[in-house]
């Protein structure tokens, strides 16, 4: 299990200086997602409160948009540039791949939320009052299944023709178990409620999350030797 994690983790540190070194994609995503919160600020009245029903969604929209910029390269940079072979030969098993690309999509995911949150905040007009920590664990949570979602389908789609345009559409409704729950925890925290008023919605999360890895332990060693 040590030597799993171990590989896991390098993968993402790999993939994480490969994005930072290449830091264009990195400001791409975070241009649109802010650029995203400022266009709805504008368009909804320029400081006027929001509601929290269309501030949470309009937060995960442009955070699932995001998701899929990030994921677009997770599986396919490795395909295109010829280096899956070389992680084909890591003395790990195929999951340990798969978890290193999910850590690395986490991560970037959660630094994207932590510019977005603050301005979404500013512009929007939100008011936590003590809340930000709660809305910050609801967006992790989030993060980590969209990360399950997008690694998985896009290792799926790494050897098909249009890859980006089929990792998009198929994003769609394998996010939705993720997005749903999320956007409707966000809304109650943003309305007021506390991390223990959206046990429900992070229940949601939660089987979502073991279905999904359940679904990858058997299909993904299948998926990757494709």
């Amino acid at each position: 299990m040590n030597i799993f994690w171990q590989a896991s983790f390098r993968i993402a540190e790999k993939d994480l200086r490969t994005e930072f070194r290449r830091s264009y994609e990195v400001l791409s995503i975070l241009t649109f997602s802010v650029g995203s919160i400022l266009i709805c600020s504008f368009a909804w009245g320029g400081g006027g409160v929001v509601e929290p029903e269309v501030a949470g969604a309009a937060l995960w929209i442009i955070l699932f948009f995001a998701s899929i910029l990030a994921f677009t390269t997770s599986f396919t940079r490795e395909a295109d540039r010829g280096t899956l072979g070389g992680l084909k030969t890591l003395p790990c098993s195929p999951l340990a791949i798969l978890f290193g690309k999910i850590i690395y999509g986490t991560m970037l995911l959660f630094f994207v939320e932590c510019v977005l949150i603050p301005f979404s905040i500013i512009f929007l007009n939100l008011d936590l009052s003590g809340r930000f920590p709660d809305l910050l664990f609801v967006c992790l949570l989030g993060a980590v299944g969209l990360s399950f979602a997008g690694s998985f389908v896009s290792g799926l789609v790494m050897f098909s023709e249009g890859k980006t345009l089929l990792l998009s559409f198929l994003l769609i409704p394998i996010c939705m178990p993720v997005l749903l729950p999320s956007v409707m925890a966000t809304k109650e925290i943003i309305g007021g409620s506390g991390i223990t008023e959206v046990v429900p919605e992070l229940r949601l999360l939660t089987a979502f999350l073991l279905l999904i890895t359940a679904i990858m332990v058997l299909t993904f060693e299948f998926v990757l030797e494709e």
